[in-house]
């Protein structure tokens, strides 16, 4: 049984934590009625009229909710992850890393701890409920030059997410996402198949030319496109939300949001010189949401400001597609809730 750690009421990080907490999952609140929302004004668009077509679809809309509860299985096979040998003396670290931290949290079952082989710095946990969930770090973990103190905050940051159930959350919105797009994809179909005047504007009948059958294919590609992207964004700003939230739940584990800072530093100093290649890449790619950091885009320094609209632009956007919140903003973040600046590394460039 895990010892429940709670932050003093005196502790000067606790309201500040509580708030980041509070905001944290008022974002991920709003994620879900955004997503909502889509679903609603899809349904209003089309007359709310809706006719669910089995086969191919209900796979789709059941895939979600089978990653979600093999989730575990699925990473561990990914990874390569073997169980953690306490007779490997860094194995051994891990685990007793594992165990000081899951004695401050608020779990009742701890999770089983597994190593990859993988030469990328990387924490992750997974699994559908408490009970089946796992943690999991990378070989190159321990090649970053971090101490135990934030390797702890790391891992704090990684049970946070079991504690949240983050992977049912995450998994539940790609759920509500394919609700949204088999919604908007009869409708569409139903919707430019009436196009009269799509016949009457090129003045021939659509038996005698493809014309017709092409603008309405690119139409629609138009739509889903632009419908994909709606959900995409919703998507994503929901799994940043979570990461936000992971990092203050960890800091009110360890009540030490400086250790968390300075480990996520040390992890993106050393990914931007040790990029992931080759199929490394393509995995880290597709595993992006379940890394502590983002290894393919993250770096340590803030974006340089932009100077003109188009560059705003852009830069929102970019922003838009990350899965997690950039290394820079999340530090600042931990500062507000340390109450103050932390001691971090000197970035050099």
């Amino acid at each position: 049984m895990a010892r429940h750690r709670v932050i003093p009421h005196d502790d000067p990080k606790a309201p500040a934590i509580k708030t980041r907490l509070f905001w944290t999952w008022a974002q991920t609140i709003a994620g879900f009625l955004a997503m909502g929302g889509l679903i609603y004004g899809a349904l209003w668009v089309f007359d709310f009229s809706y006719q669910f077509q089995l086969g191919f679809g209900t796979l789709w809309l059941l895939l979600p909710v089978v990653m979600w509860w093999f989730s575990a299985q699925v990473a561990i096979a990914m990874t390569k992850s073997v169980p953690a040998d306490p007779s490997n003396p860094t194995h051994k670290r891990l685990l007793d890393i594992v165990d000081r931290v899951y004695a401050k949290s608020t779990l009742k079952f701890k999770p089983p701890v597994y190593i990859s082989p993988n030469p990328v710095p990387n924490a992750f946990a997974t699994g559908p409920i408490h009970r089946k969930a796992v943690v999991a770090a990378t070989e190159g973990l321990f090649a970053c030059g971090m101490n135990d103190d934030e390797i702890e905050a790391v891992f704090a940051h990684e049970l946070a997410h079991v504690a949240n159930y983050d992977v049912g959350i995450n998994s539940a919105i790609a759920v509500l996402s394919s609700i949204f797009f088999f919604i908007t994809d009869q409708g569409v179909r139903a919707w430019v198949a009436g196009l009269e005047w799509l016949k009457g504007l090129f003045g021939i009948r659509p038996k005698t030319s493809v014309l017709p059958p092409i603008v309405a294919n690119v139409l629609m590609y138009v739509i889903f496109w632009a419908t994909g992207q709606m959900t995409k964004l919703v998507q994503l700003f929901v799994v940043r939300s979570r990461e936000s939230g992971a990092d203050a739940t960890g800091s009110h584990f360890t009540g030490n949001p400086c250790a968390l800072a300075t480990g996520l530093l040390k992890l993106v100093a050393y990914v931007e010189k040790n990029r992931p290649k080759g199929r490394d890449e393509e995995l880290f790619r597709a595993f992006r949401p379940c890394t502590i950091i983002d290894p393919i885009f993250d770096t340590r320094a803030a974006e340089p400001a932009p100077k003109s609209l188009w560059e705003k632009i852009v830069g929102v956007w970019k922003y838009l597609q990350l899965t997690h919140p950039p290394v820079s903003e999340r530090v600042f973040y931990l500062e507000r809730m340390n109450g103050g600046p932390c001691k971090l590394p000197t970035i050099r460039r």
